[in-house]
């Protein structure tokens, strides 16, 4: 899984909270992915403990689960963001060095997933 899959992983579960059980292996994977990249470092560990708490059924439980994960998501959105900025850099710096025409293909993939987050994120309830 690559950090935009898992990106993309945690955006489904956040839009689908209050329809499914998103105590799933693949946020888990994601959110582990994530983890050591993401900051601050908190933001992980909560979402975290909000997904993992499907097992409230009433209707005012899964709504504020899914509002705490929207209040969430974007924070974590914007530190991938950040992330592939430093990517983005650091292969930069290879290409200068190296005129490595696969770098430049690499920075050109990342500059197109990186203009791609600098929209906001908006949530559209399902």
């Amino acid at each position: 899984m690559t950090v935009l899959e898992a990106l993309a992983t945690l955006e489904s579960a956040t839009l689908e909270c209050k329809q499914r059980d998103i105590d799933t292996p693949e946020v888990r994977e994601a959110l582990t992915l994530l983890e050591p990249h993401i900051q601050p470092e908190w933001l992980i560990p909560q979402f975290r403990y909000h997904v993992q708490r499907y097992g409230q059924q009433h209707w005012w439980e899964l709504e504020a689960q899914q509002q705490v994960l929207c209040a969430i998501f974007p924070r974590i959105r914007e530190s991938v963001k950040e992330l592939i900025g430093k990517q983005m850099a650091a292969l930069a710096r290879n290409f200068a060095a190296t005129h490595n025409m696969k770098v430049k293909d690499e920075i050109n993939l990342l500059a197109k997933e990186y203009g791609k987050l600098g929209e906001p994120w908006v949530f559209v309830a399902s």
